[in-house]
């Protein structure tokens, strides 16, 4: 407490608006949230009219409702979200381009931060009306400022899930915004996490998950390396990490990646079974088909336990599925336990805080 204090007395001082938001936007990224939200707050106190910070306040609740598997700062989510909306409209009616193209992203990506979480929370039709409105706000911004460059991430990743539309919904293509090509797509996603005044991070983070899948792999593991070394205690990039070495096959590396993930959840979310127990199953899963069987059955009876104690969530149910389904596959190595290597496995985790 004393730390974030101090933190907000010194910037808080002298500080503009935009260093006050890029401040708030870093530690959001290193999971900071308490410094974040503060830093956000001494923005809008500065500028009550402008909608940047009232955007990326909510931005960082929707990280934490993620992070922590807790909608119960929704209500707030939207309130920000609906400010950030009204004064983007102010800045829109200005008769200066470069200003009109702030008010259009800001607005744009406030409706594609409600279309992700309606999208989350299965309500379809919200999402797919707020997601339409806010890709039509935000193709209007290169028309106005092309070096907004923010604005390439979410065109790119909307064009790249185009472009990847299963077969049987390719039709859908009639009834949504124009999309350019796939490899046009990465190139502005790349161009967003080069040059983005905002997103740079976030459009980092987006390109790896876009490269792995796309096959681009060790591209895609360069990238979230890089995350990793610039935020080194963040549970985030970790994953995305994770996902880059599992997509290119190298398990060996997913395994002592996904160590860490267990650990930093254990450090920071230990009050959260639900976190606990997907980080212990994602861990069994790379045992698993690393062929240590042992390893794979202890983890997933203690993700099991874990998840007994998480509130009732449909995550829950979920990875309850998940768990049980790993669980007959491993049923058959059971009887070659060696309880006397289960106990030491268990008091390694002991040691790691579970």
């Amino acid at each position: 407490m004393l730390k974030l204090l101090v933190l907000l007395f010194i910037l808080g001082r002298g500080e503009s608006y935009e260093a006050l938001l890029q401040e708030g936007i870093n530690y959001g990224y290193r999971e900071k949230y308490a410094e974040a939200f503060a830093l956000f707050n001494l923005a809008i106190q500065k500028k009550p009219d402008y909608p940047a910070a009232y955007l990326y306040k909510a931005a960082l609740l929707d990280l934490y409702m993620i992070d922590f598997t807790d909608d119960s700062k929704e209500k707030d989510f939207f309130i920000l979200l609906n400010k950030a909306i009204k004064y983007s409209d102010r800045l829109i009616k200005s008769g200066d381009r470069k200003t009109k193209a702030l008010g259009y992203f800001f607005k744009g990506s406030a409706y594609m931060y409600a279309a992700l979480r309606y999208g989350r929370k299965k309500s379809y039709i919200n999402a797919a009306n707020a997601g339409v409105r806010a890709l039509k706000l935000l193709m209007k911004v290169p028309k106005y400022d092309s070096t907004l460059y923010d604005v390439y991430l979410p065109l790119g990743v909307y064009s790249y899930a185009v472009n990847k539309l299963p077969k049987g919904l390719r039709f859908l293509k009639v009834f949504l915004p124009d999309a350019t090509n796939k490899e046009k797509a990465i190139e502005m996603i790349e161009l967003a996490a080069r040059k983005g005044r905002y997103v740079k991070i976030l459009a980092k983070d987006a390109l790896a998950w876009v490269l792995a899948y796309d096959g681009q792999r060790e591209k895609s593991i360069k990238v979230a390396r890089e995350l990793v070394r610039e935020y080194p205690g963040t549970r985030a990039f970790n994953w995305t990490l994770a996902y880059a070495l599992k997509r290119a096959g190298r398990w060996k590396e997913a395994e002592l990646v996904h160590r860490v993930i267990l650990y930093l959840t254990l450090r920071d979310q230990a009050n959260y079974p639900y976190n606990v127990a997907l980080a212990l199953y994602a861990l069994s899963i790379c045992e698993y088909v690393l062929g240590k069987k042992l390893y794979a059955i202890v983890y997933l009876d203690i993700a099991r336990e874990y998840l007994k104690d998480a509130r009732d969530i449909p995550e829950k149910r979920y990875l309850a599925k998940k768990i049980s389904r790993l669980e007959k596959r491993l049923e058959k190595y059971k009887r070659f336990i060696d309880e006397k290597k289960k106990r030491e496995l268990i008091d390694e985790l002991h040691n790691y805080g579970a």
